[in-house]
C-alpha cells in the first residue's frame, strides 16, 4: 500500500452541439468551463475502499473482497452467478 496522497483534477466542459454525433464520426462543438472536478486518493483503513462526495452528500464504503467478487460478476466470471446487467441496473448493487 502506498503512503502518499495523490490529487488530480480535470476541467469542466460543455458540448454545445453534436454530443451524440461524435460516435458516428461527426463534428461536435465543445467548450471548456471555469470549473474543475477534483479527486484525492489517500491511504485508508486496510481492506476498504471509501468514497466521499461532499458536494452531493454521498459517502459510501466497501470491503475489497466484496469488490473483487463484484468485479467478477460484472465480467461474468463469478462462481455460479449470472453476470450483472450493463448500465445503471448493474451498478445499483454498489449502493445496496
Amino acid at each position: 500500500m502506498w503512503e502518499r496522497e495523490l490529487a488530480v483534477s480535470a476541467p469542466g466542459k460543455v458540448i454545445l452541439h453534436g454530443e451524440h454525433a461524435v460516435v458516428l464520426g461527426k463534428v461536435a462543438l465543445a467548450v471548456a468551463l471555469d470549473l474543475r472536478t477534483f479527486l484525492r486518493l489517500r491511504p485508508g483503513s486496510e481492506g476498504r475502499l471509501s468514497v466521499c462526495l461532499p458536494g452531493v452528500g454521498v459517502r459510501r464504503s466497501w470491503d475489497t473482497p466484496g469488490l473483487r467478487a463484484l468485479r467478477g460478476r460484472i465480467a461474468g466470471k463469478g462462481p455460479g452467478e449470472d453476470p450483472l446487467p450493463r448500465g445503471s441496473e448493474g451498478l445499483s448493487v454498489l449502493f445496496r
